[in-house]
């Protein structure tokens, strides 16, 4: 019995000094509001760093949208989604498959500052206890630009800084509402969904998801009528290179705007027909040369 006794001392020894030792390695206050290289992927995240932006500084559409598509309870919770929790955990008991995913912008913050990517129920549960600390020290304001600035949008793109530069050679107060879509977009995969920057090209995915984050920025009236409309046409022929300048095209050269608006559709033919002819294998489609009073004939 003493033996027994004394085991089971031990061990209960070993598992205090356990969880001393882990609670003691949690982030503190200071480590939450200062400035960290961060764990997950290194980053640089403070004020002073050259990659950091303001939240002010940073695109109302950009910010509407991404707590839209990653958090929309955001400013309600306090870090946790517990329905979502809790149908995740119902459907897993029943099916034996345990979903993925549903993080609030306040876990995804915890786990990239301060965890790695273990998918592990220890690292699950560092998470929570990280989540509420930061809850309990920042103000959502603070959570969301700390997200904004460490996030990852892209293969080592980290931030919306470097993103807004990468991909739209803008400052992230610029970014539009189609831009705001396209970070939205890439954000649960980065590396897979970006891929259609590198291609020029929007995959049908791509499209279809962008098309339904501006459909649903609308309808929670984020944005105004003529802004989603804009939108919505912009999105056919994002990313895909832009027409070239009229003064380049062949047989427009030296003619002003107001000079191909007063063309006749007879010498829009006979145009296109010469350009045609010096280009080989272009269709009329690609040059877009039409002036806009005669676009509908």
């Amino acid at each position: 019995m003493k033996a027994a006794g004394l085991f089971f001392a031990i061990i209960v020894a070993i598992m205090v000094s356990a969880a001393a030792f882990i609670w003691s390695t949690l982030p503190n206050e200071k480590e939450i509001k200062g400035c960290i290289i961060t764990t997950m992927y290194k980053v640089d995240l403070c004020p002073t760093s050259k990659n950091y932006v303001p939240l002010k500084q940073i695109s109302s559409y950009l910010q509407r949208t991404i707590i839209m598509t990653e958090d929309g309870n955001f400013y309600k919770h306090h870090g946790f989604e517990w329905g979502t929790i809790e149908k995740n955990f119902r459907q897993g008991w029943e099916t034996g498959v345990y979903k993925r995913g549903g993080s609030t912008i306040t876990q995804q913050l915890a786990k990239n500052m301060f965890l790695n990517a273990d998918r592990t129920f220890f690292r699950k549960a560092l998470e929570a206890i990280i989540t509420d600390r930061i809850e309990k020290t920042l103000t959502k304001k603070e959570i969301l630009e700390k997200y904004l600035n460490v996030v990852e949008f892209g293969k080592n793109i980290y931030g919306i800084k470097q993103a807004a530069q990468f991909y739209f050679k803008k400052s992230p107060a610029e970014l539009d509402v189609v831009e705001s879509a396209f970070m939205a977009m890439v954000l649960p995969s980065p590396i897979k969904y970006s891929q259609s920057y590198y291609k020029k090209e929007l995959t049908g995915f791509a499209r279809k998801r962008m098309s339904q984050i501006v459909q649903n920025l609308y309808q929670f009236h984020s944005i105004d009528q003529a802004e989603y409309e804009v939108a919505m046409e912009r999105i056919q022929s994002f990313l895909s290179p832009a027409p070239p300048p009229m003064d380049e095209i062949p047989g427009l050269k030296g003619m002003s705007a107001e000079q191909v608006n007063s063309l006749s559709n007879d010498e829009i033919d006979r145009l296109e027909q010469e350009i045609r002819d010096e280009s080989g294998d272009l269709d009329s489609s690609e040059l877009d040369i039409k002036p806009e009073h005669n676009l509908d004939n």
